[in-house]
Order: C-alpha cells, then structure tokens, then sequence
C-alpha cells in the first residue's frame, strides 16, 4: 500500500512553540495533579512523592524529543513508572507483596473521608497515576506543539482531586491552582514570545493572590471550619468473645512492665466506664525531651487484630508504623494491625517509691480522675487512719486493701458501687476485675487521681522475647503523679479462693477498646454550614456529570454525524444530476477527507492536490478521471462504467489517506469541521452556509451553554417542584424485633436511645442489644423520620448513607430486600430502608461476630411479618436477564 504524505512546501504551518516552554508549562500542570492528589493523603511525603512523579513523566517526554522514535522512548518511560514505584514501596512493604498492598489499600478505602492514610499500596497508586499522567499530558502537548495542551488536559483531573480534599485543606488547592495557572501563563508566553518581565509580575501576582485566599482561610471567612467529629460517649466496658489460644504479639522490652490497649477513666455510680472517644483529640505521637532516663520495648505483631497498638505507659516516641496518639488515654492508634509490623515504642523508666513519695500534689485540672461517690464508713475509717503524704497514703490503704482481699473467679467488667468495695474490705471473695476497681475507688478517696488500665501483663519468654497471648490479659491500676504521668501498679491478692473451675484459673480478662463497644448511637441530623457547599457541589457535579459527557460527546461528534448525513444528501442530489455528478461527488469525499486530516487546500485542483502529496499511480489514475469527466473530454460521453470506477479509485484512495496518517491525526479529523466549514464543492449539498446564523453552524460555546441548561433545568426543577410532603402513617413499624433470634437476645436500652430525642430528623428511635450469653456483641437501632423526610427520595437516602460511619457503604442483597453493608476491622454496619421511605434500621456488630447478614436478613424478615426462615442467603446477587440470567 502506498503512504500518501504531505508536501512541506504546500502548507502554511504556524511557527512551532518551543519545546522548554511546553515541557514547562506541562510539568506545572503535571506537578498541580501530583500535588493536589497527594494532599487527599495525610503528611507531607504523599505530595513529595506527586511532584517527583510529575517531574520524571514530564522528563521522559522531554527526553523522547530528542529520540528518533519518541513512541519508544514513552512506552519504556511508562514501564519505569512502574518500576520506579515499586522502588518506592519496598522500603515499607515488609516482605508483603505488590498486589496484596494495593488490594489492602483499595479494601480500607477512605477516599470518602480524607486525609487517607499513605499505605504502602497508596504510594504505588500515587506515583503511577502521577506519572503516567505526566507522560501522557506531555507527549500530547509536545506532538501538537501547543504548550496549552497539557493544562487542558490536566484541569478536570485536578478539578475531580478537588472534591476528595480533607476539611481545612484550601491551602493544598490553592497551590494546585496557582501551579495550574503558572502553566496556563507559560504556555501563553510561548505563543507571544517569552516575556521574562512579564512573567515575574504574573508570579508576584499569583503570590500575592494565593496568599489573600489562605489568609482568608485561616479567618474563616470563605470557608468556616465544621466539627465532623463523632464523639462517642462513656459506656460500660464488655467481656469480648472468648478466642482461641494463639500469640497475639511479641515483645522484646529493657524492663517487665504491663503492655496497655487503654482504660477505664470514667466513674458513674455503680460502674467504670471507657473515656469519651473522639477523633479529633488524636494527634501525632512527638517525642519530648525529659530529664528521666527512658527505656523501649519492640512489638512485633502476630494475630492481633483491631486499631489500637500494644504499647507502654507515658510513650514518648514511637518508630516503626504510622500511629496517632490519645493525649488523655496515651492510647496509640493506627489505621490496621497487619501481621507481621514491627515498632518500637519509648517510655520513661517507672518512678521508683522515693521518687513518689517527693512528688507534689496534682493540680486541679485532674480534678475529673477523683470523682467518687460518697465513701462508705469502712473506707472512711481506714483513710483517718492514713498518713498524709498522698504516695504514702495510697500504699497505706492499698496494704489494708489487700490483706483482706480474696480472689476468686475469672473477673468480668461488672458494675462496682462503694457498697461492694466495703464488702471487699470486709474479706468478701470478688473477682480480679471487682479487685482492681475497687482498688481505683479507693485511690481517688484517697486524694491521689486514678483509673483502670487494661491490656496485658506478664507472658511467655522465649529468649529476649515475650510471646503475648488472650489469656495474658489483665488489669491493673494506673496513679497520676505530678512530673512522672499515670504509673501503673499491679497488684496481686496474696490470697484466692481454690476452684475446680478451668475458666477460672485462665488469668484476667481483658477488655476492648472503646470504639469496638457496639453500643453506638447513630443519630441523623441535618446541618447547616457553609461547610456543607462543598457536598452540595460535589453531589450536583456528579449528578450532572452524565449531562456533560453527553455534551462532550455531542460537541465532537456532531461534525461526524453532519458528515454522514451530507454524503447520503450528496449521494441522492447526484444522482438527479447525472454521471458527472456523481463522479464530483464521490472525489468529493477524498478531498474532504484530506482537509480534516489537514493535508492540501480545497481550492487545488485534482492534478494540483495529486502533485502535493507522494506520487501514487491510483491516485493519478482518479485525479484524470476527474479532471477529464468534469472539465474535458469525458464530460460527454461519461458510462455508468466510469462512475463505477470514480466510485472504486475514491474509496481506495481515502481509505489509504486515513490510515496513513498517526492515530492522533485521525482521531483529529473525526471531531474536524474544516471540510464541513469549506467543503471542496458547494454546488452539491454542503450542510453548511457560507455565513454564520445565530442557530447554525453550531457553536461549541453554544452547545455547552445549552447542554449546561439542559443539566441545570433537570437538576433544579425537580428539587424546586418536590415540596415537602408529609408522609401519612406511624414514623416506626408496627414490628421492631423480636425477643430472641436463635441465641441472640435483644435487650431494649432505653439510655442509649434518649440520643434520638434530640434530632431534628428523627420522630421515634429505638435501641436494642444483641447479647449472646453475657458478651453485647452488637446493637440494632431502629429510626423513625419526621413527616417531612422520605428516604425514598435518592438525595435524602445518599445523604444518610453518607453520614453514617465511613459513608463507604456496598449495596447488598438480603433475599429479595435491599440493604448496604460497611465493613471494618473492628465493625460491620448494615442498613436497610423501609419500604414506606419512613424509617430505618441499622445493625452495628463486633467484626468477630459470625455471620451478620443472615442475622439481618432474619431480623428484617420479622419486621416485615415474613417467617425468617424462609429468607434467602444474603449476598446472592438477582440474576440478570441481559446477560442470559432468568428472572
């Protein structure tokens, strides 16, 4: 086949831009796509890592300009992105493979609610994404020559990035759109000649613009900061379900000590309670300069399972994983235990008794950790018996304490009253847990603040190190001290009560962190804040986003459309005409080919235009023929034979024209409206007049204006038509739950469900407990809307779904009824809707608990008066009858 190729000398380009300013003006775009995406991720490295990214997919497609096959040189540049990311990850993968990280990262999620955590598997993502975006941004716009390419590519990339950005984090767009506006202006300077003077007053400009919008921010005066904290109350602590024997870590540690998961901080007469939890209390883990000597312990992670870290009292520094720290509970969090890390955490050395004994007294703002009730007349008794010294005095009671105490069963988190610690001071047998909560009341009675650790003490030594298992758990009591933090002491009763009991003699138990308790009160509320524009913008961008890609595609491919109704038109005008006719109009497509494929001019004529491309012998056949059957000897004497032939050199010859040329040319010429605007013949039908009507030829700017109307209309009327209207009938089922399913009870907590009393959205709530023996392994929580609401409405259904836990819920079947499911590693929430758009019920349960669909499934079966056994296995999807499924 023969390529037909352009004559240099026949065009008339336009001077091409110079190849650094393009490769600038694509690197600042490519660097404001790595930057913004890089601040949906927490710390500074993420943002590292998109610029370095940037800079080397920018720097491959500068470098294959200088290649004599640049295609090559991208490809391979496209496999080192890879590469290179790889290299990234194996400093930090320890020993887990690629495709395991990158399954983990998109499993956690969290897009949803930034800033995401930079796994392992997050970085791969990041800087192939970046990268490639680089190469091809900049290849695109270095093969034009058209420095402004590459911003237009980049924009709605960043734009997406936009919506996925942390509350606060104005200051990472802002420099993404600063970095894409320096672009735009590099690549305008290109196009009218480098202006160094003027650029460096578009940078004073920039700067000076970016630097009014963050200060405007830190005033909160364009966007006010909002309080999406969960704050999840006090609550009594649970006995988790028993688990089997297994290492749950290992600890290699200079000095014996207890090894916590947290406490027990909160005394509401009869019973210790977890401290209030909330995110935004946690901060990042800085280690402090102290005078005391520190010691450190190295954890290396078994099968524990959960967010919480295994670590040391008053942690100073932290190496190893990326952990967030409770400043009130010294708790260290971290985004998942995963099998295999290794940390190491640094402590103080524990205060000897001299050093207590000197210590001063607490200042007021401990005042919350010796809230006690009234002492009972034993304890009041002993304490006048005290000294004053409050280390003294601790120790005083505690040897009073444990010389009556008798230890006897396996210790459950029970209520504790003052009551029940006079009966321990009298020598009642009590449980190790009772023991040390008791031994809590008593220190705050004696003036010194106090509370409950849990976690693990002692183990199995191997070696230097201790191997940690479930029947390691413990508790013990935790004393603040002024210059010395919350120390633990353990105590143990020197005497016990002999039991024949197994479960008994397996050491104290330990209990859960407070965020895997399931009795957590979720509560739909509205909001009102400025902050809530930014959903509203991202929830109509997305509604309206299949209207602008319907726009997109119409906009290029009408002058495709237009082209084929015009051939047809010519076709059928043709063939009234005669021979001749039809010959113009079947050499009329070549030509008109060739002019959005950019080659020749419509006003050559045949032999002309043959002469400005390769010579080709068919090609030169066809432009004879033309120029005989139209203005020479032919023009009478034209057969049917003749057309036939025109007809067979036409389509040949822009078969080979098209697919001569690069792809980038030919998709080009697919979206071109050059031969609709100067078609080679106007004396057949062109579809397009000579001057422009306000209607037609359609006007890109047009189009969009009016697909944006089109998108606007449909979003805006429906919302201003649908008034609210009350929904008749009771807020809740007539069917909440029934008492038991299978060995599950559902217990009514009527404390947990005064939280609905005060939403605005919700008329009715109620709460259940899912207990199983003595462990709540979960709640079911029941929601009735006010009649304004009807969660039948998509909006109002999303905007539930959104705000409820991580907002990353997956639609599920149960049977034949809809549900969402959210599943975490220390929870599974499920959802569903009723029918009459009125309520809700959700399903919150520990990650342990087996099989909580079917629970769910059953649950839902009952409320809706079906048998429970009758309900499908859930997560069956429904088959489908497009993809040769039967209904």
């Amino acid at each position: 086949m023969t390529v037909l190729l352009e004559e240099p000398d026949v065009l008339v380009e336009e001077p091409a831009a110079p190849t650094l300013l393009t490769s600038l003006s694509s690197l600042l775009a490519a660097c404001a796509f790595g930057w913004i995406v890089g601040n949906v991720f927490s710390g500074t490295l993420p943002k590292v890592l998109g610029l370095l990214a940037a800079a080397y997919g920018v720097g491959v497609a500068a470098l294959s300009t200088r290649s004599r096959r640049p295609s090559l040189v991208q490809y391979a540049g496209a496999a080192g992105a890879f590469v290179l990311a790889a290299l990234v990850v194996q400093p930090v993968a320890d020993g887990v493979g690629l495709a395991t990280l990158i399954q983990d990262a998109l499993r956690g999620g969290g897009l949803g609610q930034p800033p995401v955590t930079f796994d392992p598997g997050w970085r791969f993502l990041l800087v192939v994404a970046v990268a490639l975006l680089g190469v091809s941004a900049a290849a695109f716009a270095l093969s034009l020559e058209r420095p402004r390419a590459a911003p237009a590519v980049v924009l709605p990339l960043v734009v997406g990035a936009a919506l996925l950005q942390p509350p606060g984090a104005l200051g990472g767009t802002i420099v993404a759109l600063l970095l894409l506006v320096a672009s735009l202006s590099v690549a305008l300077g290109s196009d009218t000649g480098l202006d160094l003077r003027r650029l460096a007053k578009g940078a004073v400009a920039l700067t000076a613009v970016g630097g009014l919008l963050a200060g405007g921010a830190q005033l909160s005066f364009l966007f006010p900061t909002t309080s999406a904290d969960q704050t999840v109350p006090p609550m009594r602590p649970q006995l988790p379900p028993a688990t089997p024997d297994r290492v749950l870590f290992t600890v290699t540690s200079e000095q014996p000590v207890t090894w916590r998961l947290g406490t027990l901080d909160v005394y509401r007469d009869p019973a210790w309670l977890t401290p209030p939890y909330s995110s935004a209390r946690l901060v990042p883990l800085a280690g402090k300069a102290l005078v005391r000597k520190t010691f450190t312990a190295t954890f290396t992670i078994a099968g524990a399972t959960g967010t919480v870290l295994p670590e040391l009292a008053n942690p100073i520094a932290i190496s190893g994983v990326k952990a967030t720290y409770d400043p009130r509970t010294q708790v260290l969090r971290t985004a998942r235990l995963r099998t295999g890390a290794t940390y190491t955490v640094t402590a103080p050395l524990p205060p000897s008794g001299a050093e207590l004994t000197a210590a001063p007294p607490p200042g007021p703002d401990l005042r919350e950790f010796l809230q006690t009730p009234t002492a009972p007349s034993a304890v009041t008794d002993l304490l006048a018996a005290a000294p004053a010294n409050p280390f003294a005095r601790l120790q005083f009671v505690r040897r009073a304490y444990y010389a009556k105490v008798v230890a006897a069963g396996a210790g459950k988190p029970v209520d504790v009253a003052p009551a029940r610690v006079a009966e321990i001071l009298a020598g009642s047998p009590a449980t190790p847990y009772e023991i040390t909560a008791g031994e809590a009341l008593l220190a705050r009675w004696a003036g010194v603040p106090a509370r409950i650790g849990y976690g693990y003490f002692g183990g199995q030594p191997t070696g230097d190190t201790v191997e940690v298992r479930p029947r390691n758990g413990a508790t013990w009591l935790e004393v603040y001290f002024t210059g010395y933090g919350w120390v633990p002491i353990v105590g143990t009763p020197p005497r016990a009560r002999v039991s024949l009991s197994t479960e008994e003699q397996k050491g104290d138990p330990s209990v859960q962190a407070s965020d895997e308790l399931a009795l957590v009160t979720y509560v739909p509320v509205r909001l009102q804040t400025v902050q809530l524009v930014y959903v509203l913008v991202r929830y109509y961008a997305l509604a309206a986003l299949p209207f602008l890609l319907g726009g997109l595609v119409l906009l290029l491919g009408y002058p495709a459309t237009l082209r084929t109704l015009r051939r047809s038109r010519r076709a059928r005008a043709a063939g009234r005409l005669g021979p001749a006719a039809r010959i113009a109009a079947a050499y009329a497509e070549v030509r008109d080919t060739a002019t959005d494929l950019a080659i020749g001019h419509p006003a050559l004529s045949p032999l002309e235009f043959c002469d400005s491309v390769e010579d080709d012998a068919e090609h030169r056949e066809l432009a004879w023929l033309v120029t005989r059957a139209l203005w020479g000897d032919l023009k009478r004497d034209l057969t049917e034979a003749d057309v036939a032939a025109a007809r067979e050199l036409s389509g040949s010859v822009a078969r080979r024209l098209r697919t001569a040329q690069p792809g980038f040319d030919r998709a080009a010429a697919f979206v071109s409206r050059a031969s609709l605007a100067s078609p080679w013949t106007r004396e057949l039908p062109a579809l397009w007049p000579t001057r422009a009507r306000w209607f037609w030829p359609p006007r890109p700017a047009v189009v969009l204006a009016l697909v944006a109307l089109v998108a606007a209309t449909s979003l805006t009327l429906p919302a201003l038509s649908r008034q609210p209207v009350p929904v008749a009938g009771p807020a809740l089922p007539s069917r909440l739950a029934p008492a038991t399913l299978g060995s599950l009870r559902l217990v009514p907590e009527v404390q947990a469900q005064q939280a609905f009393s005060h939403a605005a959205l919700v008329e009715q709530g109620r709460v259940f407990s899912l207990r199983d023996g003595a462990v709540i392994q979960g709640s079911v929580q029941i929601a009735g809307f006010v009649p304004e609401i009807d969660v039948r409405n998509r909006r109002v259904r999303s905007q539930i779904l959104a705000g409820l836990g991580s907002g990353r819920f997956e639609p599920v079947r149960l049977g034949s009824l809809r549900a969402f499911r959210i599943r975490r590693p220390e929870q599974t929430l499920l959802l569903a809707f009723a029918r009459d758009g009125r309520s809700y019920t959700l399903m919150v349960t520990r990650a342990s608990f087996t099989d909580p669909e079917q629970v769910f499934a059953q649950l839902l079966a009952y409320a809706h008066g079906e048998s429970a056994s009758t309900t499908t296995t859930p997560d069956v999807p429904l088959p489908d009858p497009r993809r040769g499924g039967t209904p």
